[in-house]
């Protein structure tokens, strides 16, 4: 199976680190590849529709499209279901979390989409409000990280350690979160050492096309 995606996405990451946690990752070959806003990428609206990462597309030329269905199929079809618990109470707390995680990443693209539009008066006026949403997510996530501690393993951590680490990757010096949530930054320092986790840094992809380094991610 052939995974479309970017180094620079919390979207991919969510779904290589799955890859990694239920072993699927010797079987799957990624490429790499540059999707913006400004610029849809013509090869993969041939065979994603919505023209977005992460696509992974199986052997048989079946398609799936959006982090959460791969992951589902990855730990649910390939794997042993152990990040998708059943239990209907511990399928409550999951998807509970795992909405705050993708919120917080959605919040956060919806911010660097905004810097970077830069409308005078309007982006500053959402910017307002989305960094008004930053300590609201942070809070939330700071109460649930003991509970985190104790659970198994599952999707929910995937994807709020897929968003912290974006937080480092590209807001690191505007958005310090550690020293203001403390339970949170105990459960990440262990829960971000995992061997999937690792694995799967992001990488600026971009920033070292020429250089000969975004060949190397490529094939890693």
């Amino acid at each position: 199976m052939k995974l479309y995606g970017s180094s620079r996405s919390p979207y991919v990451r969510k779904v290589l680190i799955t890859a990694h946690e239920t072993g699927t990752i010797g079987d799957m070959d990624i490429e790499m590849m540059t999707v913006t806003a400004k610029a849809s990428n013509p090869r993969l609206l041939e065979i994603n529709p919505l023209g977005q990462i992460p696509t992974l597309v199986l052997d048989d030329g079946e398609v799936f499209y959006d982090s959460a269905v791969i992951c589902r199929y990855l730990d649910l079809v390939l794997g042993e279901g152990r990040l998708h618990p059943r239990e209907i109470a511990a399928e409550l707390a999951m998807m509970r979390r795992l909405a705050v995680g993708d919120g917080l990443i959605a919040t956060l693209m919806n911010l660097l989409a905004e810097q970077a539009r830069c409308q005078p008066g309007h982006s500053d006026l959402r910017i307002a409000a989305i960094m008004r949403k930053l300590p609201c997510i942070f809070s939330s996530l700071d109460a649930e990280a003991d509970r985190m501690a104790e659970a198994p393993f599952d999707m929910s951590q995937i994807t709020i350690i897929a968003a912290l680490c974006y937080v480092d990757f590209r807001l690191s010096a505007a958005w310090p979160w550690r020293d203001g949530y403390p339970a949170l930054a105990r459960w990440f320092a262990i829960a971000g050492a995992r061997s999937s986790v690792v694995a799967t840094a992001y990488f600026d992809e971009q920033g070292a096309a020429g250089t000969g380094q975004a060949e190397k991610a490529r094939t890693q």
